[in-house]
């Protein structure tokens, strides 16, 4: 089958754009023949073997984004194939995928000179063209808490939704106690004391502050690491007393996050709002038991106290701590090998598959 994807930036690198990668990939070694709409590449997305079209556009984000979608209005009718899947804010394909979730549900958590920015403004009101004016045909979400926020949102049927939960690669994230053993080593860090892991690219909306706030009276308990990967956490600490930061590590985003995983001993994700994070699979893929937020559509695959455990308020500080000390005294082993069990079917081959089966049914009902 021709399948068109439609997207502003065809990189190789960051979320989206890392999953957009490796779902062309898939499409191509599933035999399909690609064709990609989009206003940037690199190298690697070069190399797909997908025809590029491309759009020149303007630097500023906002205008950008508005001239790429008059760009998908206008020239993705015009492509030769067969279907067309939209990945961003666009507004007239055959199939939307909301990676990023519902952005109306998202923005009241900004802060109140971001709601009001023109990007935020304008990103609200291709949402609402995308699901409202019935230029597309079929949207696909990564998990139910987004299909439910856009539902109630903006009032589309919720048989217009299929949930595609997101790939996850089992065989890269498992556990492996020899480099669970090197790093620990590396950072000289002892199998008597817990370390903590936080990702995060955000770390703000990732809940880093209610999480740091938590963190006098978990260490208190248990004398932990904790472990924060991704930007600089400067601004962040600064109200975390002087005697415990040097409790707290910062890795750079450069650092191998398969290799933090294993040699973490609890995942601490207490997001303010995410679609369905990936950390949350990686890290369960690698045996690593979490205590993660009821509002990241990530909680659908944790069982309390099985598959880790769910935070019901991610903003609650006492709350976190108390959680975080209960998974730390309970047997972890267990739950380690449950989350792993529980996303093994995640499987890219599986994931394709169901992305097949979207295309065909939207195909044969035209």
């Amino acid at each position: 089958m021709k399948i068109a994807l439609i997207y502003q930036r065809f990189v190789s690198k960051g979320g989206l754009e890392g999953y957009l990668f490796g779902l062309a990939r898939a499409l191509r070694a599933a035999g399909h023949e690609l064709h990609v709409l989009t206003g940037a590449t690199d190298p690697d997305t070069e190399a797909v073997g997908a025809e590029i079209h491309r759009v020149e556009l303007p630097r500023s984000k906002a205008r950008a984004m508005l001239a790429f979608e008059r760009a998908a209005l206008q020239g993705g009718p015009e492509l030769p194939v067969d279907v067309t899947l939209g990945f961003g804010r666009t507004t007239a394909q055959d199939l939307h995928r909301a990676g990023g979730g519902c952005h109306a549900a998202y923005v009241p958590l900004l802060n109140p000179l971001k709601r009001v920015a023109p990007k935020t403004r304008l990103e609200l009101a291709l949402e609402r063209d995308l699901y409202t004016a019935g230029r597309t045909r079929h949207f696909v979400v990564n998990s139910t808490l987004v299909r439910d926020q856009l539902v109630d949102h903006y009032g589309v049927p919720a048989d217009r939704f299929t949930v595609i939960h997101t790939a996850v690669d089992s065989g890269l994230f498992k556990p492996d106690p020899a480099d669970r053993a090197t790093f620990r080593g590396r950072v000289g860090i002892g199998d008597d004391t817990p370390a903590l892991l936080f990702v995060s690219r955000s770390h703000r909306r990732k809940g880093l502050p209610a999480l740091l706030a938590a963190w006098p009276e978990i260490h208190r308990g248990t004398g932990a690491q904790l472990w924060v990967a991704g930007p600089d956490i400067g601004r962040f600490i600064k109200p975390v007393p002087a005697e415990l930061r040097t409790s707290i590590r910062h890795f750079p985003e450069d650092t191998p996050i398969v290799s933090l995983y294993r040699a973490a001993d609890l995942f601490l994700h207490p997001t303010l709002y995410d679609a369905c994070a990936n950390t949350v699979l990686q890290s369960m893929a690698c045996g690593l038991p979490g205590l993660i937020s009821s509002a990241d559509g990530a909680r659908q695959f944790l069982t309390h106290g099985e598959t880790g455990w769910l935070i019901d308020d991610p903003t609650d500080a006492a709350g976190i701590a108390a959680l975080a000390l209960e998974a730390l005294e309970a047997d972890r082993a267990p739950v380690a090998a449950a989350a792993r069990e529980r996303v093994l079917p995640l499987t890219w081959e599986a994931h394709v598959g169901c992305w097949q089966n979207a295309i065909g049914k939207v195909v044969e009902s035209r």
